[in-house]
């Protein structure tokens, strides 16, 4: 039986479903973090500043990339990002293993209590999660291009699939209680906000005054999950080991490379195939007889065009040897140094779109995550919820949505990054207000607030995913450079927040029931 009864035009519809399958091991395991913050918050010492120290913890595992960024310059011609991604997602789903039986474990720190395994195995998760930047795309190079949207897709599906099941399992799911008041009502809203009150006894916060009160205050009350924490990590490990099972399929099975882009070879990278290419361009400028003569070797360089406008345009040839010697070597030699120069960028456009990247990932990974909880709290617990939910489901619909919109002009990845900060600028002010935010209390506060949340996060994933999707038509060594511009504006990004957050202390989280 035929295999191509699963193919649609150029494209194999089960390497397009194990491309994304692959992608979802890129953030899975950190965005399951984030969405079962409502869960975690409630039963460890670092109440809702923990989403802060998760993004610093995961900002300081950039090591690891960088350490890949050098290494990959330093040795050029090694692949190595084969052996590197079977490590990093085997290390994801160990981590997962051990967060599910150890994550409740804390110690004691300069005289402060920290979820010390929490946060240590986080860094493992982020080691894994931040090298998928530098490493998955570089390997997704030697694929058609077709296939690098589908691998965006998978990418927002890390943050989907967890969100789901987040949802299926009641993280955060919460009653307001109505209790008397102490006349210090911010000592009492920051003590409540993180108190799981038993459902069974209504046992009130140790600090209420006992006396009669002239007014009631609303605290949270969360319920219990459907299944437990140590649950959810299982799951997050299944997926990371279903991941790795595609991976391997892509790698080995010959169905899957026979998707692979036939320019330039998979084990060689652009750079060095355009060398080659121009050692040639110089050798035919000399005298073509004088060469034929010194010749003493059966086998010539023929040169074997793809005349798709779309291989024109990327500068594509393979270089294959032959017998032949009918060859017109000026001729192949001119089209040759024609289309190596329509292969690159403009220096300036590729800086350009390096500092877009740099800039759109400081806030959509360092900034608004560890914002979150103090933007939508105030809105209460379901605005939380809705807003964490719908950004995750805008992250694969942008990818989506760049099948059939693409985008390569300019003007209109910088009017997207515009509008994208522009929508950042009002989720920061909400967090920076709390806990009286606009129109807190109303239904057009919360409506607008999970608009932007979303809105945010199709424009910041569009406008990424089309550079990232330009720069593979420039070559491996560019999407290395998108890699590293992606952590490097990260981790600014959560440095900043971090210290906002943690040291200048710029942020009150609100109480959703107030």
């Amino acid at each position: 039986m035929s295999q191509d009864f699963c193919r649609c035009g150029n494209i194999s519809l089960a390497v397009y479903l194990l491309v994304i399958l692959f992608g979802v091991s890129s953030w899975v395991d950190i965005n399951g973090l984030w969405v079962e913050l409502p869960v975690l918050v409630q039963n460890l010492p670092e109440g809702w500043d923990l989403p802060s120290y998760m993004a610093i913890t995961i900002q300081i595992a950039n090591v690891a990339p960088f350490a890949y960024t050098i290494a990959s310059s330093i040795w050029p011609h090694k692949m190595m990002e084969v052996p590197v991604i079977y490590v990093i997602i085997s290390l994801g789903a160990l981590s997962c293993l051990l967060l599910a039986f150890l994550w409740r474990m804390t110690s004691e720190i300069a005289g402060t209590e920290h979820s010390t395994a929490l946060l240590a195995l986080q860094f493992c998760l982020a080691l894994v999660d931040c090298t998928s930047s530098v490493a998955f795309l570089p390997f997704m190079s030697v694929f058609k291009p077709q296939y690098m949207t589908a691998y965006f897709i998978g990418e927002g599906f890390s943050g989907l699939i967890p969100s789901i099941v987040a949802l299926i399992q009641g993280a955060g799911d919460m009653e307001c209680v109505r209790v008397p008041m102490s006349q210090n009502e911010t000592s009492f809203l920051n003590s409540t906000l993180t108190l799981q009150v038993d459902s069974s006894n209504s046992t009130l916060p140790h600090n209420i005054s006992t006396t009669q009160p002239s007014d009631f205050v609303s605290f949270p009350r969360y319920q219990e999950p459907k299944f437990g924490v140590q649950t959810f990590f299982l799951l997050l490990m299944t997926l990371l080991i279903g991941s790795l099972v595609s991976f391997i399929l892509l790698n080995y099975w010959s169905y899957c490379r026979r998707e692979y882009s036939s320019t330039p070879p998979p084990n060689s990278s652009d750079d060095n195939v355009m060398e080659k290419y121009e050692m040639l361009v110089k050798q035919g400028s000399d005298d073509s007889a004088t060469s034929s003569e010194k010749d003493t070797k059966d086998i010539e360089l023929c040169c074997r065009f793809n005349t798709s406008s779309d291989a024109v345009h990327k500068g594509q040839i393979r270089v294959v040897e032959t017998k032949s010697r009918d060859l017109d070597v000026d001729a192949t030699f001119k089209s040759l140094h024609a289309l190596r120069k329509t292969k690159g960028m403009q220096p300036s456009k590729f800086v350009y779109y390096l500092l877009i990247t740099a800039w759109l990932n400081a806030l959509s990974n360092g900034v608004l995550p560890s914002l979150q909880s103090y933007s939508c709290l105030p809105y209460g617990i379901q605005a939380y919820h809705l807003s964490a939910n719908m950004a995750s489901i805008a992250n694969p619909v942008a990818c989506l949505a760049l099948v059939f919109l693409k985008m390569t002009s300019v003007k209109m990845t910088t009017l997207m990054t515009a509008l994208s900060t522009g929508v950042a600028a009002y989720v920061i002010y909400t967090a920076v207000a709390s806990p009286e935010p606009p129109l807190v209390g109303q239904f057009a506060g919360s409506f607008v607030l999970i608009i932007c949340w979303s809105l945010v996060v199709f424009l910041m994933t569009y406008t990424k995913v089309s550079i990232a999707t330009e720069f593979r038509m420039v070559g491996k060594k560019a999407l290395l450079w998108i890699g590293a511009a992606t952590q490097a504006g990260s981790l600014a990004g959560a440095l900043v927040t971090f210290l906002l957050v943690n040291v200048y202390h710029l942020f009150t989280v609100g109480n959703p029931c107030k």
